[in-house]
């Protein structure tokens, strides 16, 4: 403890001590001496007057180490110093024999107070020191034994006394001074943590709050010493708080553990997290410790997460896909109810450690036990997968059908699970069953790829597979045959019996097909009355196939009392490596059965490669037939029509040439078929017709005498049944303004005989124009008479086949004749077509033809040649 009055500067030592105690040694010897010399007029020495100076110097020493212990700090060498100095001091005072008491006292406060500012080593030797010096000053200044022996050990009992009371000093400031770093620890420990440390007494009253109490409940400390905090429990916590402070209370060495919630004192409710301990048995606390920690934000988060995971769970639950987790060795970690259920598990725990394999073959029969186990290997090497790769395997689309024989569909997405240091350590598989889906995904693939009417693969399945064949080395390399059919005429049975006797009639061809074909041909509807056949056949089985087929479509067919006979035509082609895609096979089979068709129908071609090369021209023409117009590569000559009496140029024809860039000068017997199919001829026509009119305009108006002059300008069927035709002519006439009369129109006998009411219909209006009508061709086709003589012609054109074999073929002759009395008859003019030599002009002569054209007069001319012909009056040599 601190002595104030004797001005200890801390704790009590043994330096405080003798800090005290220097400074009473000192004045004492001093005054001892002082009396000495004035009391028994003892005249000092000059030793002793250096020793009485000494003295006083050490005494102000001492006093000023009292009063400012820390302006003179202990050290050993300036304590050895000191204490030598003293001795010294005492030693010449003693050798002073006047002095009226010896030196013994004096020592024995030496050895008793210079220890105590030492170490104990060296204590020792000091006060061991002191002694034998005491025993040398007595001996030397003769005292009696007696005398002093008792003083020698009074001095080493003070001196050892002053040695252990100096250690025990030394421990006990040790002792204090641990106590004061610990009492600051404790202080800077309870001021800085966030928990609440309390201290109670027997009845639970607080004695030490630190100041998290604050932070926590909203109290100061000190108002817990002014009793001015009353804690208050939720009052659902209250009774297992107050049961458990109860036990605690009774039971020694006893602690408690307690979650509950406190009033604050603003009002709101704090969640608490209390550790409670029976510390009645330590004096030092002799009551109850709680550490108190703020879980306020714990129990949130913990509430929230709970709501989460609440959340989470019914997600997971509710979620009509099947999910589940496994770890590493593929045991099921999580699952969700639509899983559970799926494989009649109650719970998640009752699946918790097993195995996809083991949930399969439980669930699986004795017969599907096999398969149950490839597909549970198959799964779990998925997992393996996707746990090596760390990549998710998405959309997959597995079909089971091990459990009911029927085969269910799910698409299963698996991701990898990976924990706090995105090492992967499970799986995450979310499987939905897709079959009603997936069945109906292969319907719609089975509506798009078969025709609804026959069930047959259609055109897109067709094409597949032929890629496919194409694709496949293997396929490729066999011998692959198509059958392509076209049925002849089925157009006239729709519309003579109607479109669904019609598809009465393909659904039983396709029977009749399917019937005669083994099951591995692949059959497909190419079109409404096209099938194609692929086989793996060769040529010869090929042509086998196809006479067959032509045999069993060939047969009566009856349908709702009704019989019908429909034929077909069938173009065979192999596929070779030249083929590349599924449209040059089909190209080539559509071109051998068009062959077939034009060769009489109900049989079979095969196809060959100068087919291949025709058609590919005649395809090639068409394109650049439609861009002849717009590139002026349509030029239009003039054959003279001569009258073989006298050699006048009466008219001419006009015949279109089509000079193409890439095929040269292309005859008309070529490219007029493709304008005819594709239905160019219409506006090439109508070019044609115009071009003839604005020619012969501007020479009738050069050339006056034109009267009975005449061009002639073919027309074609196509033409006339278009429903613009009439009107088209009509706003020619009135751009070009010529006469009608001039103009010959030229139909040959085959169109005409085609459709001939309507023919007969348009050529009436024509002839009511003022066109002049002709009929090119006769004796070609098979006009019926009935109709010939109601045609508003005026003019027959006699065949130039008929014509050239005039002097060879007297049935030729016979024929022109007849075309000749028939013309005479139906009062017509006629005219010879081809006359290339002079006996067949003079020949037609004598039968009465007067009229022709050919080689014999003239080649077909351009508009220049013509029109010089016109200016000349040129007259032919008939003679």
């Amino acid at each position: 403890m601190k002595l104030h009055p004797l001005r200890l500067a801390g704790t009590v030592t043994g330096q405080e001590i003798f800090r005290i105690a220097s400074v009473c040694l000192y004045i004492t010897l001093l005054l001892h001496a002082v009396l000495a010399a004035f009391v028994n007029k003892v005249m000092l020495s000059d030793l002793s007057v250096v020793a009485v100076s000494v003295l006083v110097t050490l005494f102000f020493a001492a006093l000023a180490r009292y009063f400012w212990p820390n302006a003179i700090p202990f050290g050993r060498a300036r304590l050895l110093i000191e204490w030598t100095t003293c001795i010294f001091v005492i030693a010449s005072l003693a050798f002073q024999q006047s002095m009226p008491a010896q030196p013994l006292p004096w020592l024995i406060g030496l050895a008793g107070i210079f220890p105590l500012a030492v170490e104990a080593p060296l204590a020792i030797g000091m006060a061991f020191t002191v002694t034998f010096i005491e025993a040398s000053l007595n001996i030397t200044l003769g005292t009696h034994l007696v005398d002093w022996l008792p003083q020698l050990f009074a001095t080493i009992f003070m001196g050892l006394s002053s040695i252990f009371l100096a250690d025990a000093l030394a421990s006990n400031a040790k002792a204090i001074q641990q106590a004061h770093h610990n009492q600051r620890r404790f202080d800077a420990i309870a001021r800085a943590a966030r928990h609440v440390f309390l201290i109670a007494d027997s009845r639970f009253r607080i004695k030490f709050a630190n100041r998290a109490l604050r932070e926590v409940i909203g109290y100061a400390p000190e108002e817990i010493d002014n009793d001015l905090m009353r804690p208050i429990f939720h009052p659902d916590d209250r009774k297992a708080h107050r049961r458990k402070l109860r036990y605690l209370r009774d039971t020694p060495h006893s602690s408690i553990f307690s979650r509950h919630r406190t009033r604050h004192k603003d009002g709101h409710w704090v969640w608490l997290e209390t550790r409670g301990y029976n510390m009645l048995h330590d004096d030092a606390i002799n009551g109850f410790v709680f550490s108190v920690e703020d879980i306020s934000a714990r129990k949130d988060a913990e509430t929230r997460l709970e709501e989460e995971h609440a959340l989470l769970r019914a997600v997971l639950d509710l979620n009509p896909s099947m999910i589940y987790a496994t770890d590493r060795e593929g045991r099921f970690t999580i699952s969700n109810q639509t899983f559970q259920r799926r494989f009649g598990y109650p719970s998640e725990g009752a699946l918790r450690g097993k195995t996809i394999s083991d949930i399969f073959c439980a669930a699986a029969s004795r017969d599907s036990a096999r398969t149950a186990r490839e597909l549970a290997e198959r799964l779990y090497r998925q997992d393996l997968q996707v746990i090596q790769s760390s990549a998710p395997q998405e959309d997959q689309e597995i079909q089971c059908g091990w459990e009911n024989g029927l085969p269910n569909w799910y698409r299963v997405n698996k991701y990898p699970l990976r924990d706090t240091r995105s090492e992967v350590v499970g799986v995450l598989c979310i499987s939905r069953d897709i079959t009603d889906r997936k069945e109906y995904e292969m319907r719609l693939q089975h509506q798009a790829l078969h025709d609804p009417l026959t069930g047959l693969p259609n055109r897109r399945y067709l094409l597949k597979t032929i890629s496919d064949v194409i694709a496949n080395t293997s396929e490729a390399s066999r011998q692959i045959a198509m059958l392509f059919c076209d049925l002849d005429f089925f157009k006239s049975v729709n519309d003579i019996h109607g479109h669904d006797f019609g598809d009465k009639c393909l659904t039983e061809i396709t029977r009749r097909i399917l019937a005669e074909l083994p099951t591995d041909d692949f059959v497909a509807r190419f079109g409404g009355n096209e099938f194609v056949i692929l086989s793996n056949a060769t040529l010869d089985e090929a042509k086998v196939k196809a006479e067959v087929l032509l045999q069993a479509v060939s047969q009566q067919l009856a349908v709702d009392g009704t019989v019908v006979k429909i034929q077909t035509s069938i173009g065979i082609a192999l596929l070779d490596p030249e083929h590349k895609n599924p449209s040059e096979l089909i190209r080539d089979a559509d071109a051998a059965m068009y062959q077939a068709k034009e060769r009489g129908r109900n049989r079979a071609e095969i196809f060959d490669a100068s087919l291949q090369s025709c058609t590919t021209k005649r395809a090639q023409m068409d394109v650049a037939l439609r861009f002849a117009l717009e590139r002026d590569e349509l030029a239009l000559v003039y054959q003279p029509k001569v009258s073989i009496l006298n050699g006048a140029l009466k008219g001419f024809e006009l015949l279109l040439r089509w000079n193409n860039p890439q095929y040269g000068m292309i005859p008309p017997m070529e490219f007029i078929p493709v304008a005819e199919s594709s239905g160019l001829v219409v506006p090439i026509g109508l070019w044609v017709l115009e071009e003839a009119c604005k020619q012969l305009r501007r020479w009738q108006d050069e050339y006056p005498g034109m009267d009975r002059f005449t061009i002639a300008v073919n027309v074609s069927m196509r033409q006339l049944l278009q429903s613009t035709f009439l009107a088209d002519v009509k706003d020619i006439l009135e751009r070009t303004g010529v006469d009608p009369n001039s103009i010959e129109l030229e139909l040959t006998e085959t169109s005409a005989m085609a459709n001939p009411v309507q023919t007969i219909e348009t050529l009436s209006v024509l002839k009511g124009l003022g066109f002049r009508l002709a009929l090119d061709d006769f004796g070609t086709g098979y006009s019926s008479l009935s109709y010939l003589h109601r045609l508003p012609i005026d003019v027959l054109k006699i065949d130039k086949t008929f014509v050239q074999g005039l002097d060879k073929n007297p049935s030729d002759a016979e024929i022109v004749r007849l075309i000749l009395a028939l013309a005479q008859t139906l009062n017509l003019d006629t005219v010879a077509e081809g006359v290339e030599t002079r006996e067949d002009m003079l020949q037609l002569k004598k039968m009465g033809c007067y009229l022709a054209q050919g080689f014999a007069f003239s080649p077909p001319v351009p508009a220049q040649d013509a029109e010089e012909l016109l200016r000349t009056s040129q007259h032919f040599q008939v003679a």
